[in-house]
């Protein structure tokens, strides 16, 4: 009833009144279960261009909880949230490429939409780009650029190791990192020390 009585609220709001209360609402009700009611509001507000709501709405047709799996649908909502910046949806529509959901399998536009919500600090889509990265999916294969992406991931997530606690800001990415132990068993100590560098120097719009 949440996502309900946020976006009936927000519907109704006289225009020019403040809507960041709702859309917070609507937010923190992201992963909660969808009524039919709850579902024609939320089909509402997409319609009238609520980007929340249309990369909510997009979300349930991929995830395909209360029997409204459509990945046409899911690509539909998820590409009108993601071009007008939501970083969940960029990351639901490289999903779709880069498994060829509602869609042709598309690697580089994958990619494209993992990029932008990386640079967003999205940790789905930092791993995701990691992922890529190892493979050469995408991109040509780079087991460097795939741990930093994989180490980037780990700093979005928040993680909280001992080294983390006590490193200056820009170290706290430095071992260990759970996140880049695959790859990094691939890869010799000095490409290590070469990834290692680039997550200290990343800036959003990096590689």
């Amino acid at each position: 009833m949440i996502v309900l009585q946020a976006l009936s609220r927000l519907i109704s709001l006289p225009t020019g009144v403040p809507i960041v209360w709702a859309m917070i609402t609507i937010h923190v009700a992201m992963a909660g279960p969808v009524l039919a009611g709850e579902f024609a509001d939320l089909l509402r507000a997409a319609e009238q261009g609520h980007v929340t709501a249309q990369s909510r709405l997009g979300h349930l047709y991929l995830d395909g909880r209360g029997g409204r799996q459509d990945d046409k649908e899911a690509m539909r909502w998820l590409r009108l949230a993601a071009e007008q910046g939501d970083a969940r949806a960029q990351n639901g529509v490289g999903t779709l490429f880069d498994n060829g959901r509602g869609v042709k399998k598309n690697y580089q536009e994958a990619a494209k939409w993992f990029l932008l919500a990386a640079n967003q600090g999205n940790a789905l889509a930092r791993r995701n780009l990691g992922w890529m990265y190892e493979k050469g999916q995408g991109f040509q294969k780079d087991y460097i650029k795939s741990y930093m992406w994989q180490a980037l991931a780990e700093r979005a997530r928040g993680n909280k190791s001992p080294d983390r606690k006590t490193a200056p800001a820009t170290d706290r990415v430095d071992p260990p990192c759970s996140y880049c132990a695959a790859v990094a068993r691939k890869m010799t100590p000095n490409q290590i020390a070469q990834a290692q560098e680039l997550v200290r120097n990343w800036q959003p719009g990096g590689p």
